[in-house]
């Protein structure tokens, strides 16, 4: 008789366990199989199971097999999370050998064991089909249904239990009961919560006879992508014929950001009774949050004027609303929104709140409805916006403002004020707060732009140079960014520790959308106290 020792007790796991039963007994009794003694075939796979005193620590079982020959006997097999979910200490054999085996798990001073028999006359494994629907060849969303289902027979009616095992990290979904010779369980979930899909893993169903004879059998399931919804945040409707309809909407993704992270949504603008399709955009978005984007097309220069449907589109979701554009013979009835005015209390300090006046004039014969923007910055960012209506002729101020960066150098750059029919700008200062001296006893980086790869085209890297240095009066750091576009988006950043005078040279850059049409934005690279900007072309793919 030869004895293998297969899992034993270390001691943080032997202090755990006293701690969690204090001087109660422990007592196992046979959970699987059910008698004392069982039958298997040379190779087939057998589960263990010892149903424990509460409060036991399943790691802490001692499994070992006595026998005459090959055994492979593992604890706390086939899956962990079942043994901690049950505290019943269970492990999973294989008996390669014909012979009498002898199969003991012990905790502490309680011992249980089983006599196993392998020979070629025990009845077979249990068989089982699993199936998936969708199947491996679809794709769902967060919001749909997965089903998998498990049909098991055994020709001596001996079926005790189906284990659903999610093939990721072998975690214990559910436990089933089952009797008698088949049995058909479901397990349903949401593609949102079947993370092992989502991985690329599949779903396990481990079929469980009274004498401890199992089979397990895998399928794969569909392919779960993140949900795209997306939502119309405001247009600059009404517009005059022939001038630029934009229509402003937010990207959202349903997921969890452990299984997807950014993911990459299309929104296209449709618009008219006939749908036609007139611009789209890729945004890269983070699970759980939302992206603003921006679509625009030049309206048709007609004479009367048209009320149609705009509508935005992901490939799950969509949104609509009405936009109106004013023909060239109803202008007049509609108001001209002149900016006559613009005045700001610039300057500011860094942090503090830049408040600009804007006086508007209607210059037309009708009234005047528009949604008034505040833009800031050399790379142009809508900071504040304000609803009004002027009659005829009639004359309105309009105050808008934000809270400025706290930059530490002075920085001077544009506002504006823009109603959609006209727009007014000034330059405005804002004073750093270390009041524009040597930099101070803090760092600072100043940023300068050294070159760029464009133009390039449309799905190529494009790559921007820079210098940073540290014009501070002491060592620091901070992410160094590189924004691109009239709707700023960061695309790349580098963090860097500079000491006081030092200069590190960065390269940052992006892989280009493969547009259709020739593309020019700027793109600026900025770092916690300045920036510099450049403009690029991206030509187009046609």
């Amino acid at each position: 008789m030869r004895r293998r020792d297969y899992v034993t007790a270390v001691g943080s796991s032997v202090g755990a366990l006293g701690m969690g039963i204090g001087t109660q007994s422990i007592s196992l009794e046979r959970g699987c199989p059910v008698d004392d003694a069982t039958s298997v075939r040379p190779g087939a796979d057998v589960v263990f199971e010892a149903v424990a005193t509460p409060g036991v620590e399943p790691a802490t079982a001692e499994w070992t097999v006595d026998g005459p020959g090959a055994a492979d006997l593992a604890g706390a097999a086939p899956f962990w999370s079942y043994t901690y979910r049950t505290g019943n200490p269970a492990a999973h054999g294989r008996f390669e050998d014909p012979g009498v085996y002898e199969v003991s798990v012990a905790v502490d001073e309680a011992t249980l064991s089983w006599q196993v028999t392998v020979t070629d006359d025990a009845p077979p494994a249990p068989s089982v089909e699993v199936t998936c629907e969708p199947g491996p060849d679809a794709t769902v969303t967060p919001n749909e249904s997965i089903e998998v289902t498990a049909t098991a027979t055994d020709d001596h009616g001996t079926l005790y239990r189906l284990v659903w095992q999610e093939g990721r990290n072998a975690t214990s979904l559910e436990r089933v009961d089952l009797s008698g010779s088949t049995a058909t369980v479901t397990y349903a979930t949401t593609g949102g919560d079947a993370i092992w899909f989502i991985g690329g893993y599949p779903m396990i169903a481990w079929v469980v006879c009274r004498d401890g004879r199992t089979r397990a059998v895998r399928t794969d399931g569909p392919s779960v992508e993140a949900l795209r919804d997306v939502s119309i945040t405001g247009t600059n409707t009404p517009v005059r014929a022939g001038e630029d309809l934009v229509v402003d909407a937010a990207v959202a993704v349903e997921g969890d950001s452990t299984y997807h992270g950014f993911v990459e949504a299309t929104v296209e603008l449709l618009v008219g009774h006939d749908p036609t399709r007139v611009d789209s955009d890729t945004v890269e978005v983070f699970a759980g949050e939302s992206e603003p984007v921006s679509l625009e097309f030049t309206t048709a220069t007609v004479r009367n004027t048209q009320t149609f449907p705009a509508r935005v589109e992901t490939r799950h979701a969509a949104a609509e609303t009405d936009v109106t554009v004013i023909g060239t013979e109803d202008a007049a009835e509609h108001g001209h929104l002149a900016v006559t005015g613009l005045e700001t209390n610039a300057p500011v300090t860094g942090g503090e709140f830049l408040e600009v006046t804007a006086t508007l004039s209607n210059t037309d014969e009708g009234p005047a409805g528009r949604e008034v923007e505040l833009v800031v910055g050399h790379d142009p960012t809508t900071v504040d916006a304000r609803s009004v209506a002027v009659g005829a002729g009639e004359t309105t101020t309009v105050t808008m403002g934000y809270d400025t960066y706290p930059v530490a150098n002075d920085d001077e750059f544009p506002v504006r004020v823009r109603t959609g029919d006209d727009s007014a700008s000034r330059s405005v200062l804002v004073y750093g707060r270390d009041d524009g001296g040597d930099g101070g006893d803090e760092a600072q980086f100043a940023v300068s732009i050294t070159g760029t790869n464009a133009p390039v085209t449309g799905g190529e890297f494009l790559a921007v140079t820079a210098t940073v240095e540290n014009v501070g009066g002491a060592a620091g750091s901070g992410d160094v960014e590189l924004v691109v576009g009239h709707s700023p988006e960061v695309v790349d950043s580098r963090n860097l520790g500079l000491t006081p005078a030092s200069v590190a040279r960065v390269r940052l850059g992006y892989d280009t959308y493969p547009v259709a049409n020739d593309d020019t934005f700027p793109v600026s690279v900025r770092s916690p106290h300045t920036s510099d900007t450049r403009t690029v072309t991206v030509h187009g793919t046609d």
